[in-house]
């Protein structure tokens, strides 16, 4: 794969003979952050599989985030968890694209860090690919808390998707975890830096002819803080699938 739409970053030491590496976007988290990794953690040690779990917790240079510490914190005491901190220089998909380039598993598991998804969903997202043979999977929410606004904008966005990219048989675009086998990371060349790159990476799977699985899912309600997806990122989205539509890479 070409250098196109790498990120750099602090490099971390790969755990190694990873199968598995999960990796939790946890920007802003704080203690909050707990709830998800000290339960992923000890799932996928008593499951038995060889996994890494790749803690990214960029931050913005001029506001103070103790998130990172936490995490720091975090993976000294844990042999198989790893601290990603750096000033961030994007959003969400910047920080996604840093734990996709920083993990070494053979599977690649991304979860957001505000408990909305169970984390159960990441082992058995690793589990239905290995079975099935999927190089790219993602959530589909089959029930969601976080409010009618977010549902609302959610069906105009997949069906404008739908409109835009012929996208049958795929649902709920932006749904998480989202999971890709290192081959199949491999072969994309991600560019996205803002809130696009869940479906960015659905559209690369099928410019490369890869089937997009889909994981059923529960979405609960975040009650630890307000979303981060403000209403610009809708016009974001909207740029962005026109910009994916006629040719132009998304930012």
């Amino acid at each position: 794969m070409s250098g196109q739409g790498r990120v750099a970053g602090p490099r971390l030491a790969p755990v190694q003979g990873s199968d598995l590496s999960a990796i939790v976007l946890c920007y802003r988290a704080g203690e909050s952050i707990h709830r998800v990794i000290d339960p992923l953690y000890a799932q996928l040690e008593e499951a038995g599989v060889a996994f890494e779990l790749v803690l990214v917790a960029n931050h913005d240079a001029n506001r103070p985030d103790p998130t990172s510490e936490i995490v720091r914190e975090f993976a000294g005491a844990h042999p198989h968890a790893r601290a990603l901190v750096g000033e961030k220089h994007g959003g969400m998909s910047w920080d996604m694209r840093s734990g996709l380039e920083a993990a070494r598993g053979n599977y690649l598991v991304v979860i957001d860090g505000d408990a909305q998804n169970p984390i159960e969903d990441v082992l058995e997202m690793y589990r239905r690919m290995k079975q099935t043979g999927a190089q790219v999977m993602k959530g589909r929410r089959i029930a969601r808390f976080d409010g009618w606004w977010r549902r609302i904008v959610s069906v105009g966005y997949n069906a404008s998707f739908l409109l835009l990219f012929g996208t049958r048989g795929v649902w709920d675009v932006n749904g998480k975890p989202k999971g890709l086998t290192r081959a199949a990371y491999e072969r994309m060349s991600l560019t996205s830096d803002g809130w696009f790159i869940d479906a960015e990476i659905v559209l690369a799977a099928r410019r490369l002819g890869l089937d997009v699985g889909e994981l059923p899912v529960v979405f609960r309600r975040n009650d630890e803080r307000q979303s981060f997806v403000e209403p610009a990122a809708i016009w974001e989205f909207v740029v962005n699938m026109l910009r994916e539509r006629f040719g132009r890479r998304p930012r």
